[in-house]
């Protein structure tokens, strides 16, 4: 029997980059939305949970949030936020989707929502890189305790980001370690059946910890 391997955290370090493009109202977003590359839809699709640290977690993506916020059209708002990325093999597949969902929404409509002076949509992509943090765990009680220590970064490293970069089961790391070390275990498929991409990171993690709780003799 091969020895166990501790889980390693990672830190979850990003750059920002602005591209100097901006949406005013829905048209010019379908527009530019059309035109920039895939990392920029990945930034604003997938990585709004990392720039949100306080508050009510209402709108799970950047393009929801502005629909709320910037053009005060809830009903939009609504629509994408429930749109799950990760239910497309493809970011060009998600962003024909936010097309065809704006689109629709538009012929609703007798004239385009403006976003007022400030509020305008600014597109941005970013350079994220996954740095050793030094923190292992051996043991799911080691591991648990840890979640409630790093960064709410690494956990999106570990949750939200495994599923862009893994083999393809869309599955988060923690859950890949724990049935690779402790073979079948229920909290694997607990931790898989998170709705996480609607939950802030802070929830995710009160989430995780909880399932551990419920098991602490596994490990």
């Amino acid at each position: 029997m091969s020895p166990r391997q501790p889980f390693a955290f990672v830190d979850y370090e990003g750059l920002v980059m602005p591209t100097g493009r901006r949406a005013a109202n829905l048209r010019e977003f379908l527009d530019t939305l059309s035109q920039v590359s895939l990392d920029v839809v990945c930034h604003h699709l997938h990585r709004a949970a990392l720039r949100h640290r306080f508050g009510t977690w209402d709108y799970p993506n950047d393009f929801a949030s502005w629909a709320a916020t910037g053009l005060e059209d809830l009903a939009l708002a609504e629509k994408l936020a429930a749109l799950d990325p990760y239910a497309y093999e493809q970011l060009e597949q998600a962003r024909e989707a936010i097309t065809d969902l704006v689109q629709d929404h538009l012929r609703e409509l007798s004239a385009a929502p403006v976003a007022r002076r400030g509020l305008e949509f600014h597109f941005a992509s970013a350079h994220y890189l996954a740095l050793p943090s030094g923190r292992e765990a051996s043991t799911l009680s080691q591991l648990r305790q840890a979640m409630t220590e790093v960064p709410l970064s690494s956990i999106f490293y570990h949750f939200h980001e495994a599923r862009l970069r893994g083999p393809g089961d869309d599955s988060d790391d923690f859950s890949r370690w724990i049935e690779g070390q402790f073979g079948p275990d229920p909290v694997t498929a607990e931790l898989r059946g998170i709705d996480f991409y609607f939950f802030s990171l802070e929830d995710l993690r009160q989430r995780i910890v909880a399932i551990l709780d419920e098991h602490p003799a596994a490990g």
